[in-house]
């Protein structure tokens, strides 16, 4: 036990005071928090509609088991978003065909060479995509290919594009939703249903066959806050399933976070005949700027 009686009593006031000032600032910094946080709350209530979405961007990049890496990815200049949108493609050279690296890099850097996109122009942008496709044809008649998914986000809006088994996930509100059959699935199918469906065989079609059909959107999808969106090759759901992905994500987490989760949860399932996987991730995320 300790004898205060040893003290002075200048310096018990000394320590009184100090202990006084320590309550009074640690007082008046909850104070200034709280009241931040207040008016905070209250001009992104008031001024809402000032406020617009921005994509936030991370992607990942790896070789699986395959001797090469077939997988290609393309984001558009993050500086052009305001000007143009975002536009993020996979493409992923088609197993059993010839020359799937030099296909699927073939197709991310045309879609490079014709960027920028018009945004309400879907018919003009998958007839480009046919273009390629039918370039790819020419050059190997059916002897090398590769799948494509493409997504154009333009403020609050997103349109895509498809050809073969990669896959766009939308995850909204805890649930993950495989867009390019999302219109079976909104005609009363559930997801495995939709892929039973007879006519879920225009998702066969690929880049390199001749005149091929690009599954697109009609009209824009709306976008909100905390959306994510991944635009990835068919490796990284063979190994981390959509329930799964929702389960090991944290929907707190921004692009870059959430990326490194779906990666690092592809690889620990340490599959022995793992394909190449490949993702864009995007975040939806609400700003003033």
């Amino acid at each position: 036990m300790y004898d205060f009686s040893l003290l002075t009593d200048e310096t018990v006031r000394a320590i009184i005071i100090a202990l006084i000032l320590f309550l009074v600032a640690f007082v008046s910094f909850v104070v200034v928090a709280l009241y931040t946080m207040f008016k905070t709350n209250l001009y992104t209530t008031k001024h809402k509609e000032k406020t617009h979405l921005i994509c936030d961007v991370a992607y990942f990049h790896e070789k699986g088991k395959r001797d090469d890496q077939e997988d290609s990815i393309y984001v558009s200049p993050m500086d052009k978003l305001e000007e143009t949108g975002l536009v993020a493609a996979c493409s992923d050279g088609m197993g059993g065909l010839l020359n799937g690296e030099v296909v699927s890099k073939f197709v991310t850097d045309s879609l490079r060479e014709n960027f920028p996109y018009q945004f309400d122009s879907q018919a003009d942008n998958a007839a480009i995509i046919t273009d390629i496709s039918n370039q790819v044809y020419e050059q190997y008649h059916l002897g090398a290919g590769a799948t494509l998914v493409m997504v154009h986000i333009m403020d609050e809006y997103m349109n895509f594009y498809s050809l073969g088994d990669s896959n766009i996930i939308l995850i909204r509100n805890n649930k993950a939703t495989l867009l390019m059959i999302r219109k079976l699935a909104e005609g009363g199918l559930d997801t495995s249903d939709a892929y039973r469906d007879t006519r879920a065989k225009g998702l066969i079609d690929f880049v390199g066959n001749l005149n091929c059909k690009v599954q697109m959107t009609s009209r824009p999808l709306r976008l909100i806050e905390n959306d994510i969106v991944i635009v990835s090759s068919d490796g990284v759901t063979d190994s981390m399933p959509l329930n799964r992905i929702v389960n090991h994500i944290h929907f707190d987490q921004n692009a870059t976070g959430i990326a490194r989760t779906i990666k690092y949860g592809v690889k620990s399932r340490k599959n022995p005949r793992q394909d190449n996987y490949s993702a864009v991730v995007i975040k939806m995320k609400r700003s003033f700027i």
